[in-house]
């Protein structure tokens, strides 16, 4: 399916773990939804991301659309400066990011061009990009079903095995295997086949999960 596509279907199952996290529901009343979009950043700092990839699949698209996408580029820049300065949430709109995402404690998100899979969770002050020291120009890759806590760190051409939990301050420098319980600084593996479910909290829709991640 096309980048537009993806945007679309990928936001769709956004919002609806956010209303199944935030507020216990799948199919909340409306009046749910209307507190949940008033107030919740966390949710507008997604949309913003999904924004920015639906603009750049109409960009890509040939001269009509391109036009359509070039403007809209311009506007997903001036939304996402605002998420910058105001809530300091800046995640890059070339990272390609599986549906499901949930942002909790939206200040201080830092996400480089990386890719990062379905149903994941983010905390507040978490950094994910290029580690530069020692030439490492190189990002992170994140499986399916990651869970990162607040302040950690994952930087540099490492994977990140799907499932995978990442605490609180972890700073990860290095692969790490599926389904691992990752802590310190730096990071290492102190659980193996480390269930994060009950964290989650949150199973994708069966297609999309087989999809992996969209582009």
């Amino acid at each position: 399916m096309g980048s537009r596509q993806s945007a679309e279907r990928a936001f769709e199952v956004d919002v609806a773990k956010a209303y199944a996290i935030l507020l216990g529901t799948r199919t909340p009343r409306l009046s749910g939804r209307l507190r949940l979009w008033i107030g919740s950043f966390e949710l507008r700092c997604v949309a913003a991301y999904r924004f920015g990839r639906w603009a750049d699949g109409l960009r890509r698209r040939g001269p009509l659309l391109g036009s359509a996408g070039i403007l809209l580029t311009v506007v997903h820049r001036i939304w996402n400066r605002r998420m910058t300065s105001r809530h300091h949430v800046d995640i890059s709109p070339r990272s390609v990011i599986g549906p499901g995402l949930l942002v909790m404690h939206h200040h201080g998100l830092i996400v480089g061009p990386s890719q990062i899979g379905g149903n994941c969770v983010l905390h507040q002050n978490v950094t994910i990009g290029q580690r530069v020291a020692g030439g490492d120009q190189g990002v992170p890759r994140i499986g399916d079903n990651v869970w990162i806590g607040p302040g950690a760190t994952i930087v540099g051409a490492i994977v990140v095995g799907s499932g995978s939990t990442i605490s609180a301050g972890a700073v990860v420098t290095r692969d790490i295997p599926e389904r691992s319980l990752v802590a310190g600084n730096p990071g290492r593996v102190i659980t193996k086949e480390y269930d994060n479910g009950p964290m989650l909290n949150f199973d994708l829709p069966a297609p999309r999960q087989r999809a992996g991640i969209v582009s």
